[in-house]
């Protein structure tokens, strides 16, 4: 599958105009109560994916810690918000949280592409998801300040739509749609779910 997603992603960019990319596909609601109300701010996720020997090609995520600002406490792919100061584009994001938060290094990082901006309901963060491939060498050094637990996930248990829950929620009087997977004693939902439903929807085209 690794291949597939190589090949999948190839020649994928970063957008250009996050912001634009985002509100030309969402409803007009949305766009107009929502997102031109918010001081929209950019940020970063990766989707790591591990080789695992037990369940093969799996997916890396965080439980932060209940001490931050945003999301305390929930599952969270590895990232954060772009510092002008330390990141010349929205990769290097991604790649200084992920060292930050977990220690993994650039050199056992392979980039295999970007997915679609996304928005983080009630934090106003437009999320730029980065993939990669990490190498087995990598052995986790955890933030315990902002990372209480590091884990994994058959990537095979997200590709199965059965495990993918639907409903909607009113957030500031707008209906939204949120996903959420359940897996093992887990609860993975929110933007994060949203993220690895667009991935996975994706890879098995």
């Amino acid at each position: 599958m690794l291949n597939d997603i190589r090949k999948r992603f190839f020649n994928s960019q970063p957008s250009s105009d996050p912001v634009m990319q985002v509100m030309d596909r969402l409803p007009e609601e949305i766009v107009e109560n929502y997102l031109k109300k918010t001081q929209l701010k950019h940020a970063a996720v990766l989707i790591g994916l591990v080789d695992d020997p037990k369940n093969g090609l799996s997916l890396l995520l965080t439980r932060r810690t209940t001490n931050l600002k945003h999301h305390a406490g929930e599952i969270s792919l590895p990232g954060g918000s772009f510092d002008e100061d330390q990141d010349t584009n929205i990769q290097s994001t991604a790649l200084r949280e992920a060292k930050e938060e977990i220690g993994l290094s650039s050199e056992q990082t392979e980039i295999l592409g970007f997915l679609e901006p996304q928005i983080s309901l009630g934090t106003g963060f437009i999320v730029t998801p980065i993939i990669a491939h990490i190498e087995s060498s990598f052995v986790p050094l955890i933030d315990a300040n902002e990372v209480e637990e590091l884990f994994s996930v058959p990537l095979s248990f997200f590709t199965n739509n059965n495990n993918l829950n639907h409903e909607h929620r009113i957030f500031d009087q707008i209906k939204w749609s949120v996903y959420s997977y359940h897996y093992e004693d887990y609860l993975i939902w929110g933007l994060t779910a949203q993220i690895i439903r667009k991935f996975c929807n994706k890879i098995i085209q």
